[in-house]
């Protein structure tokens, strides 16, 4: 087996499945919720791309969330309101690449809003 071969083979075994997996489409200014349960102390890679020209932006909220006020409120009301209870959150422009430290074991809410209020096709993987 050759260097590249082996190295390949390598990533291949090492790279885990996704904990969250999502392939959509955002609607223009639109927000969109998930959950995942986390484990505290353990890091969790959040990686999300996003076709040219279309800016999201990640909130990963706690547990302490109310989630029947959050479904309530307006778009980007509602993803203001889920940042009062970030534990991480990414603003970068495009698509997201940030690692979070559970700081406890439980549900968390991961959160996306079409900050550039383009709309457009996006890929979620929590790992």
């Amino acid at each position: 087996m050759g260097l590249l071969t082996g190295a390949c083979l390598l990533m291949l075994v090492t790279t885990p499945d996704p904990i969250l997996q999502a392939d959509d489409v955002i609607d223009r200014g639109a927000t969109v919720m998930y959950t995942i349960t986390l484990t505290e102390g353990l890091e969790y890679w959040v990686l999300l791309s996003c076709e040219a020209g279309t800016d999201i932006d990640v909130v990963v909220a706690s547990d302490e969330m109310d989630y029947d006020e959050f479904i309530k409120l307006p778009y980007f009301e509602d993803y203001m309101y889920a940042r009062n209870f970030a534990i991480a959150e990414s603003a970068t422009e495009g698509g997201e690449d940030f690692v979070v430290t559970a700081p406890y074991t439980g549900m968390a809410y991961i959160i996306l809003h079409d900050i550039g209020e383009t709309g457009g096709e996006y890929h979620l993987k929590v790992f």
